[in-house]
């Protein structure tokens, strides 16, 4: 027996996972703790760690890989070909150790955004503005982020929700297009 990656439909990992336990398969479905802003209220939410995947235990044989693919909810199980391809007993393993007493991974301000990160202000009056993380504030739930303002640089306790996180190397750039 061997896990599996099984693409599900869109939004449906909970209920392939569901119909796929009611076969009788072995499922792992690893979900994660985010925090979203909608206006000022702040809200977590558990979402799959992996949009649209879940993972399956099984044993590779033609029948296994036709009952998973004509599953409720499931698009397909992961091939090469006409192979199923395994997932690494390790990697899930690692998944499972990270996931907390909760049943869900609950990643800190510093996981998200290590020192050197460069980020986005996306709400509030510096909306927009770029900068780089300086560290976390240890005992709080914010970044200190150093912000490029008035031809130098300016250091900010941010909340992570009101960061997006920027591709390449830190720059001198002072604004940035922000998605709201």
């Amino acid at each position: 027996m061997f896990w599996f990656a099984v693409h599900t439909k869109p939004k449906s990992e909970d209920f392939a996972a569901l119909q796929l336990a009611q076969k009788g398969f072995e499922v792992f479905l690893p979900k994660i703790e985010v925090t979203r802003k909608r206006g000022t209220k702040r809200f977590a939410l558990v979402v799959p760690l992996f949009p649209g995947y879940l993972f399956i235990r099984l044993a590779p044989a033609l029948p296994a890989v036709r009952q998973v693919n004509w599953t409720p909810g499931v698009k397909y199980l992961l091939c090469a070909g006409e192979t199923p391809v395994p997932v690494p007993e390790e990697a899930i393993d690692l998944i499972r150790q990270r996931t907390g007493p909760r049943g869900h991974i609950t990643p800190g301000a510093q996981a998200q955004f290590p020192p050197g990160t460069r980020v986005a202000v996306r709400f509030g009056p510096f909306a927009g503005l770029v900068g780089v993380v300086e560290r976390p504030v240890p005992g709080r739930s914010r970044i200190r982020v150093l912000l490029d303002l008035l031809q130098r640089q300016t250091p900010l306790e941010l909340d992570p929700v009101d960061l997006d996180r920027l591709a390449g190397a830190p720059g001198k750039q002072t604004r940035a297009k922000v998605r709201r």
